[in-house]
């Protein structure tokens, strides 16, 4: 077996002797997609180990169908010889966690591996691990922008809870207390951000308990807004934060107003979205085989080949079990949910 280096990455050319081209399928520079079957194998079983990058800090996983959650709600009551008291024992909120199967609309047919060289079909790899990255943060951006509705409550405290089956208002916090029409996802009223939308963001989160470290997503429409703002505001009134935010950007900042600021634009133009991370306030549910989880590389119907029909496929899904651990702020006139493709 012969073998040459391809930019860096280590790939196998076609045999020297004793095995024809016909015995497998080879890429345009003549590379046994055999081997880079296995290496791309290899590559995604690392993949799932290493890289989850920064979903990590608001995710935590599960097998199960559903998860007991206490949403700030446990407290002592006064005791009493032989009894306790009934609510204690319901009050957690059972959060059903759905499972769905997502596929890349890609497979690796033999035409496409017999026109393509390796370093090509290698790049198709790592392309794939991408989307999967990107299929996640959509999927975590979709589910706690989403709220339900006439049927259903979901998300964070969604405004329905009146109107649907759990006909429960949000628990108390301390003396904060809520009706089932409370909601996290506000309407500004303008189309235009102001510093109070950053304010009734964080109190919506704070009211209910949560008080570890704040984070909130913003478009990089809402950043640029942001920056023009400062430096128009910078001009008349010198103030450090604004003069900082003025000359070097948004991202300079990297907390205001107690939220840490991330720029991303899978969160949609003119939705603001905030979540205390301390608690992990979305749970992702995976397959209960070990086998099944994380990105796959399911093998082609040719066992001579397996890369040829080739495809990638993710069964999983998230949903938002910390219900007053985040707030979404649209700016504008009325609430309108985010339009997602999946």
């Amino acid at each position: 077996m012969s073998y040459s280096q391809n930019q860096g990455n280590l790939v196998v050319g076609k045999p020297a002797s004793g095995l024809a081209q016909s015995d497998g399928l080879f890429t345009y520079d003549d590379v046994d997609t055999r081997m880079l079957y296995k290496e791309f194998q290899d590559g995604v079983q690392i993949y799932n180990e290493v890289e989850w990058g920064l979903m990590n800090q608001f995710i935590r996983k599960t097998q199960k169908e559903s998860v007991r959650v206490w949403q700030r709600n446990m407290e002592f009551v006064g005791a009493s010889e032989g009894y306790m008291e009934s609510w204690q024992k319901t009050r957690a909120m059972e959060i059903a966690i759905p499972l769905n199967d997502f596929e890349l609309g890609f497979a690796f047919t033999k035409k496409g591996i017999q026109d393509s060289t390796a370093q090509e079909l290698q790049e198709t790899q790592k392309e794939a691990l991408a989307a999967d990255q990107r299929l996640l943060a959509k999927r975590f951006f979709y589910r706690c922008l989403t709220p339900g509705g006439s049927t259903t409550s979901r998300g964070f405290w969604d405004g329905n809870m009146g109107t649907t089956t759990y006909q429960r208002a949000p628990p108390a916090w301390k003396k904060n207390t809520f009706t089932t029409s409370h909601n996290h996802y506000d309407a500004s009223g303008s189309a235009d951000i102001a510093l109070s939308d950053f304010s009734a963001i964080k109190r919506e989160i704070r009211e209910h308990g949560y008080a570890g470290p704040l984070y909130m997503w913003m478009n990089s429409q809402e950043i640029e807004a942001c920056e023009n703002l400062a430096g128009w505001t910078a001009a008349m009134t010198p103030n450090s934060i604004i003069e900082t935010v003025a000359k070097q950007g948004f991202e300079a900042v990297k907390q205001f107003q107690g939220l840490t600021i991330l720029s991303d634009d899978w969160n949609p133009a003119g939705y603001m979205f905030a979540v205390e991370g301390r608690v992990k306030p979305v749970t992702m549910r995976e397959p209960l085989a070990t086998g099944a989880r994380g990105l796959k590389l399911y093998e082609g119907p040719y066992s001579a080949y397996p890369l040829a029909e080739s495809y990638y496929s993710h069964r999983f899904d998230m949903e938002v079990a910390h219900r007053g651990a985040g707030a979404v702020r649209y700016l504008g006139t009325t609430w309108a949910d985010p339009s997602w493709t999946f």
